[in-house]
């Protein structure tokens, strides 16, 4: 969120100072660099990032864009689905196999993960026989671990002195960079996919929504909460109706992904170097809570490290009653002066391990000391 903030900041500084941009600013490339563990590949297509936003009136701007854009009596429609917090990938098809699939790296170039990804089971590894299809085409998709799953996962690394994962996104990805793909199916990681590319023309679609469905034909995971919205007074209701159910799915969603449905309309709408135009993410405000830090414990690794964790006062937030949260590191504790008795503000949103927002300083006692 905190860098979500901060990059809007930058783009709105840049939009007002365009002399200001550099070829290397954030906004002008995807962030994510591949590792040197795995091969590179070069994507057909870039993987472009989408623009985030956090409130209505952010998605009305971005609605009179579009309108602007496509011409004020032009019809267009929205496709809104659910944002899962995951790892993107990009998924290539040659007669109808999955050859090669990559992360989205920096967006031009990503890590060669295909072995592993092939321990997924609901990827297809081949497409029926009684469909017809391009020769060549790619899909884009998100990788995920299930709640169930993570904190399965979790269970077995405190059990065995390791560091926890902080959230679902993390342990996927992590996953998915692991060197033995034994290990990466005993992650028991998942898959949704959401877009459909090829250049052969006899297969080149009108919507995305056409492009959803021929995805779920192909045998393909579709995440089934897509909708299709005719204005954004209808998107609004997606919006509000998924911040209160989230909750009540068995994996992470940290908002939700609006798409202008018809592709030649996105065509006319293009991209930045960095996102489209045509797609915005309305992110959800993670939740929140206030309570009292009673004491700094150390908890000491298989391998040796120390990580500190905030014994905190039981205090219920996002559907829990949390009584620690993770402190990372002795530099973390630095950084935000966190002392024993603070009273702290602690957040719940990808984040399923809690983590100290800041200390409410003014609540501070008199008596305090720095650890």
């Amino acid at each position: 969120y905190k860098y979500d903030q901060l990059m809007k900041e930058l783009e709105a500084l840049e939009k007002k100072h365009p002399e200001w941009i550099r070829p290397d600013s954030p906004t002008q490339r995807v962030s994510g660099q591949p590792t040197e563990a795995f091969a590179t590949v070069r994507h057909r297509y870039p993987m472009l990032s989408l623009a985030n936003t956090y409130n209505k009136e952010d998605f009305r701007e971005f609605d009179q864009r579009v309108r602007a854009a496509l011409g004020k009596d032009t019809m267009y429609e929205y496709v809104t689905e659910l944002k899962i917090d995951g790892v993107a990938v990009s998924l290539l098809y040659e007669n109808g196999r999955f050859v090669q699939g990559a992360t989205r790296g920096d967006g031009l170039q990503g890590d060669d993960i295909t072995t592993n990804l092939r321990t997924i089971r609901s990827l297809p590894l081949r497409i029926r026989e009684e469909n017809s299809f391009p020769d060549s085409f790619e899909v884009r998709g998100e990788v995920y671990l299930s709640r169930q799953v993570f904190d399965e996962i979790n269970k077995r690394r405190e059990a065995e002195g390791e560091p926890l994962f902080a959230n679902p996104r993390n342990a996927a990805a992590g996953s998915l960079k692991l060197l033995d793909p034994k290990e990466v199916a005993r992650r028991r990681l998942q898959l949704f996919v959401y877009y459909f590319y090829t250049v052969d023309n006899a297969f080149v679609l009108q919507t995305h929504l056409q492009s959803l469905q021929r995805l779920e034909a192909y045998g393909f995971p579709v995440n089934p909460h897509y909708r299709l919205c005719n204005n954004y007074t209808e998107v609004f209701e997606y919006m509000e109706e998924w911040e209160e159910k989230r909750k009540t799915l068995p994996y992470e969603t940290d908002g939700v992904v609006i798409k202008v449905n018809s592709i030649a309309q996105q065509n006319i709408l293009g991209s930045t170097a960095k996102s489209p135009r045509w797609a915005i993410a309305f992110k959800f405000k993670a939740e929140q809570a206030e309570t009292r830090l009673n004491k700094v414990t150390w908890q000491v690794g298989r391998t040796g490290i120390v990580t500190p964790v905030a014994e905190l006062e039981p205090v219920f937030l996002a559907g829990t009653t949390v009584s620690r949260a993770t402190l990372h590191n002795v530099d973390e504790i630095a950084r935000k002066e966190i002392r024993e008795g603070d009273i702290v503000r602690i957040e719940k949103g990808g984040d399923i391990i809690p983590r100290i927002v800041e200390v409410i300083k003014e609540k501070r006692t008199a008596d305090s000391l720095p650890l």
